[in-house]
């Protein structure tokens, strides 16, 4: 029998891919081996697991829960909740069927980095870079940011924003690809990860107007033609809704304004006022070397573009485009969009407390992401390649520190 070669079986781009994964998953085993063999354990600040285990029984409240006050759940009508949205648990679902309540999470998370930087490697792909140059860029994409520290730690936050990372990597994808309605579906259910991610979608089906409006005509007729991209939309933000209402009789409720927290908070969970010392934070908060150590807190973040310097070549870039006058309608409502969650997220009353970097920013890196593979170089300059080098040094170096001293 004549056997196929090896590069028709495996072209070049599919070696490449195979080549990142097995570095990325090897990494994940010497993370996990240094930490003690996390890997193989379950990590109990689950609440997506528990939310699972009640509804296999009936429920959409948490039973006993007195024994999980280690978690935060929201309390409504004398009831326990789980306070975030739902989609990581419909994720969990046959795992928490098989395993029950200790489900392998630390695995899970630690496949949502793979498939994130899967779907990132196939985004630059998607705009003609070579395949080591697509694998530089997703490296850098999820690894040398706190995608890294939070991928190594199934807790129920990380769980949340690695996988609203896949579901916004993959609606940048499909908008590549032309599949305008499946990249709403899964900015859709990006929101029931992460419900800021929903900027987003009308940002998307603007752009997705804005593409077509010679070919329609006129940019109105052209917005009207994207009917097709409400649908999936519509449809899972009904059942967030359903979901929201049956729980706590408010269709925009996920459960965190009963978290005990924000009850008590004299302005609760969101504020104008926590908005200028939470940008200050972010912006400001530095770290710097002491006695020959780094000095850094640990709780509210420091300087977002540090431990995530992915904003720090997407700023460059878009400040050249700026002066050449070449930013494009795309840059700017990319930038517009990633301002506004900046922003909200800076009105919420904390910034993720305990934490390396500042991990809520993570949520804009697939937009970052996106104009840089749409308007970025096609092969990285040298100091770029230097930045993300430094970038997953620095958060490989974050996730050994949290886990052994933070």
């Amino acid at each position: 029998m004549i056997r196929p070669p090896l590069q028709k079986l495996f072209p070049a781009q599919r070696r490449m891919l195979l080549a990142l994964l097995a570095v990325m998953a090897g990494g994940y085993f010497l993370l996990s081996d240094l930490m003690g063999g996390t890997l193989s354990q379950h990590q109990y600040w689950d609440s997506y697991s528990l939310q699972a285990w009640n509804w296999l029984q009936g429920r959409m409240y948490v039973a006993d829960p007195q024994n999980y006050e280690y978690l935060e759940l929201a309390i409504y009508n004398g009831r326990y909740y789980v306070s975030f949205p739902p989609l990581p648990s419909v994720v969990l679902l046959p795992l928490v069927a098989i395993y029950g309540l200790e489900t392998p999470n630390n695995v899970l998370i630690a496949c949502y980095g793979l498939i994130a930087a899967a779907l990132a490697y196939e985004i630059m792909l998607r705009r003609d870079r070579t395949p080591p140059v697509a694998a530089f860029w997703a490296l850098v994409c999820v690894w040398g940011s706190n995608m890294l520290w939070m991928t190594t730690n199934a807790g129920v936050w990380f769980q949340a924003q690695a996988l609203n990372m896949v579901m916004c990597l993959a609606a940048v994808l499909c908008a590549q690809h032309g599949r305008k309605a499946l990249a709403t579906t899964f900015l859709a259910l990006a929101v029931g990860c992460r419900p800021l991610s929903a900027v987003f979608l009308p940002i998307f089906a603007l752009l997705f107007a804005w593409d077509e409006r010679e070919k329609r005509g006129s940019f109105l007729k052209s917005c009207l033609a994207q009917w097709r991209c409400l649908i999936g939309p519509i449809l899972i933000g009904a059942c967030y809704m359903a979901y929201n209402y049956a729980r706590f009789h408010d269709p925009l409720e996920f459960g965190h304004n009963y978290l005990p927290e924000f009850t008590r908070a004299e302005h609760g969970q969101f504020y104008l006022g926590y908005l200028w010392p939470n940008l200050k934070q972010l912006l400001f908060e530095p770290v710097t070397i002491q006695d020959g150590k780094l000095q850094f807190t640990l709780f509210q973040g420091f300087m977002f573009y540090i431990a995530n310097p992915l904003f720090i070549l997407w700023a460059v870039r878009c400040a050249v485009h700026i002066r050449r006058r070449e930013i494009t309608a795309e840059g700017l409502a990319i930038g517009a969009g990633m301002g506004i969650i900046l922003l909200a997220t800076c009105m919420h009353r904390t910034l993720g407390a305990w934490q390396f970097g500042a991990r809520y920013t993570c949520d804009m890196l697939p937009f970052a992401y996106m104009y840089l593979a749409d308007r970025g170089r096609q092969r990285p300059a040298s100091w770029e390649m230097a930045v993300g080098g430094l970038a997953v040094a620095f958060n490989a170096y974050g996730a050994l520190y949290m886990h052994f001293y933070g």
